[in-house]
């Protein structure tokens, strides 16, 4: 693609049309071919774009042409909630050329908006981060037009070099959910952002520096059941600085991470191992991909209520890094990991010194293809209660089209050891984390096998490691074929995996399972699973437990107003990890998303699972969650939660005695959101604990954030 400068004196209005002069001068691009559901086949509709650029910003303007532009599904939705249901235009640029990672933008036909970063090694796409940037659209009796404005601001870049990498990617969701491309994207590509085209023309600025101050003031009240009501007023700041192109510096001084939007429950009544959780605070933003290594070396959720965090991120074409530096009110959970399940300690205040590096370009490699990093993480608790650091290399090496090398290894030391009240210092503790992994991929055959290898002695308190002391292998083999009946794809898999307790030799676990997946019209994944054989052993005392049962899956949209269901439901003899047995029973997940209304959206979320023996049911949990969402416009919105989870287990044993809990979340809250920088948040919430026993505690917030440019930009035009 070639991008065009605007003369000197021109303004582009971003008023979602292409009626500008400067447009005529940009040349069109509009070779576009379709990645779903037929690779290689001609797009249904035609798509062209063109690129401007001044001394600010980039401008992208896609036209969407439609020949029945009645069926654009086009409903407003929260921020980061375009998905394949909607039509949207996502413009994807990389602007160090690395091939390592992409930011994203995408812009739904409805003008909704969600961004984050794309991830080449393991091609994750992650909606955490937010970056600014605007888009406006028009609809019209041929389709609808797209303009994204993303300012040099935004957009990580070394000086001097123009290597730009970009591809704009539509989503046309009819009978067939259509994903069309302005670049060919083999199945058998290392990642999916692996085969983007050249941007050529940009001029970069001449001054890449920036300072964006984001000040923010919380008004909360809390009143508990039992107590005095309290008022607390805390103000936040958090900075963002560029002084160079390849430089950025964040940092937070009272952070408010209060949950302003609640995490779904998840069940963990019969579970042995800690769950994990995404990240939702802006802090840890900056360049996420960097975070990513082979193992979740980095649990930025395990920083509990920072005080304070600096943080710098370098990013060239031959390296990249970050380093930061916390100090954590703590108040959350330590993660014990053991070989049988994960214990948990209350978590002290912390101070916290984090580090990683990576070659980004084939000039810091030793040979083609080959990326190496390296992760160094230490956490001192406070009033001396000990330590922990973890440090090692990590590689990914694509050896050639088809294969290529996952490798890490760590090694842990710990001083802060558990006892009755907690953790306390105690006698260094030591161990090693080894994780390989060899992947290979064709067109139409996906397969991988991982190695694992985990000191009992190994503790990670900063990344999410739930088990320890195993060694691990997983094998994965699928082959696909497309256009199959009725079936976009049909692929059969085969999984196997198997850990053993490294210190006794015994089975901790052990499964081998085939399944098939398929893909169809109306959005339609389904997949089924036969687990024939699967061994579970929860404590080193018990025997194996035997498991036989079937899974399998659905996704589909059923209708325009119906535009999600999810369902997962396994059925057969499942192992009781705390009675230690093997009962009849299953689980069962429910996602629906619906559109009653054009500004009412509505979701609902429900897990279950459940175990009997002779008859009766012996456990139960569930966990509903219910979302509902008024867009007055795509820039403010009315939400109400309501939250439910319920446990319920019988007395077996002198050792397993009965157990009932449950608890009741509700929250409302009123957002109005001018950009990434500037929002506004105002509601309350009550929880209710009504077993064992019953308490509540209710609150009610606003908070405040502005972005200093930007309110000054707002006062100026007053």
């Amino acid at each position: 693609m070639q991008a065009v400068r605007l003369l000197p004196g021109e303004r582009l209005k971003l008023d979602g049309t292409l009626s500008h002069p400067a447009w005529q001068r940009a040349p069109v691009y509009d070779r576009f071919e379709e990645k779903a559901p037929v690779y290689g086949a001609r797009p249904p509709q035609r798509t062209t774009v063109q690129v401007l650029f001044d001394d600010r910003a980039l401008y992208v303007g896609v036209q969407a042409l439609d020949d029945q532009p009645a069926l654009i599904r086009k409903p407003v939705v929260r921020p980061d909630q375009v998905n394949r249901t909607q039509d949207f235009i996502a413009l994807y640029i990389d602007a160090i050329g690395s091939k390592r990672s992409a930011q994203w933008f995408r812009a739904s036909a409805a003008g909704s908006t969600a961004d984050g970063l794309h991830t080449a090694n393991d091609d994750y796409e992650d909606f955490s981060p937010d970056f600014d940037w605007d888009a406006a659209v028009t609809r019209h009796d041929h389709g609808y037009t797209t303009v994204f404005r993303v300012p040099f601001a935004s957009l990580r870049y070394a000086p001097g070099q123009q290597q730009w990498r970009i591809m704009v990617v539509r989503r046309l969701p009819r009978e067939h959910f259509h994903l069309i491309t302005s670049v060919p994207i083999p199945q058998e590509l290392p990642s999916f952002i692996a085969n983007m085209q050249p941007l050529q023309g940009v001029t970069l600025p001449a001054d890449s520096s920036f300072l964006t101050l984001r000040p923010s003031v919380t008004l909360r009240r809390v009143e508990p059941e039992a107590g005095s009501a309290q008022t607390k007023l805390s103000a936040s700041l958090d900075v963002k600085w560029r002084p160079l192109p390849q430089a950025v510096v964040d940092a937070t001084l009272n952070p408010d991470f209060s949950q302003v939007a609640l995490d779904v429950p998840q069940l963990a009544g019969n579970s042995r191992f800690a769950l994990s959780f995404p990240e939702k605070r802006p802090f840890f933003f900056e360049s996420a991909d960097l975070l990513r290594t082979p193992t979740e070396a980095f649990y930025t959720r395990s920083f509990t209520e920072p005080r304070w965090g600096l943080r710098g991120t370098w990013r060239s074409t031959d390296w990249a890094g970050t380093a930061l530096a916390l100090q954590d009110r703590g108040k959350g959970f330590v993660l014990l990991p053991g070989a049988y399940g994960t214990d948990v300690v209350d978590q002290p205040a912390s101070t916290v010194i984090a580090l990683r590096a990576r070659s980004d370009g084939t000039g810091a490699t030793l040979a083609q293809g080959l990326q190496l990093g390296a992760v160094a993480a230490a956490r001192r608790y406070t009033d001396d209660r000990g330590d922990n650091t973890v440090l090692g290399p990590d590689l990914t090496w694509q050896l050639n089209g088809n294969w290529r090398l996952r490798g890490q290894w760590l090694h842990g030391r710990t001083t802060a050891l558990p006892d009755s009240t907690g953790l306390r210092k105690g006698a260094e503790q030591d161990g090693d984390l080894l994780h390989l992994r060899l992947l290979h991929l064709t067109d139409n055959t996906e397969a991988n096998v991982a190695v694992d290898d985990i000191s009992s002695g190994f503790r990670h308190d900063s990344g999410f490691v739930n088990q320890v002391g195993v060694q691990k292998l997983h094998l994965w083999a699928s082959r696909g074929w497309n256009q199959v009946g009725p079936f976009n794809q049909f692929w059969v898999n085969a999984e196997a995996d198997r850990a053993v307790d490294k210190a006794t030799g015994q089975v901790v676990s052990e499964y081998w399972r085939p399944g098939l997946w398929v893909t169809g019209a109306h959005n339609l994944e389904w997949w089924f699973e036969v687990w024939g054989h699967s061994l579970q052993r929860p404590q080193p005392t018990a025997p194996l437990l035997h498991e036989r049962f079937i899974a399998t899956g659905l996704v589909v949209t059923p209708a325009r107003w119906f535009p999600f269901l999810e369902s997962k439901l396994v059925l057969g003899d499942l192992a009781d990890t705390q009675a230690l047995d093997v009962r009849p029973g299953g689980n069962f997940k429910l996602v629906t998303k619906l559109r009653p209304l054009a500004p009412l959206e509505f979701e609902s979320s429900l897990s279950t699972a459940w175990l009997r023996k002779d008859g009766v049911k012996t456990y139960s949990e569930t966990a509903l969650q219910w979302l509902a969402v008024w867009h007055f416009n795509a820039r403010h919105n009315l939400r109400v939660i309501a939250q439910q989870q319920q446990q319920m287990r019988r007395a077996s044993s002198q050792s397993l005695v009965a157990d009932r809990s449950r608890s009741d979340t509700l929250s409302l809250t009123y957002t109005w959101r001018e950009s990434a920088g500037t929002l506004l948040y105002a509601g309350f919430s009550s929880q209710r604990d009504r077993l064992p026993v019953s308490s509540r505690n209710t609150e009610a917030f606003v908070k405040l954030q502005l972005d200093f440019d930007e309110a000054r930009t707002m006062w100026s035009r007053r």
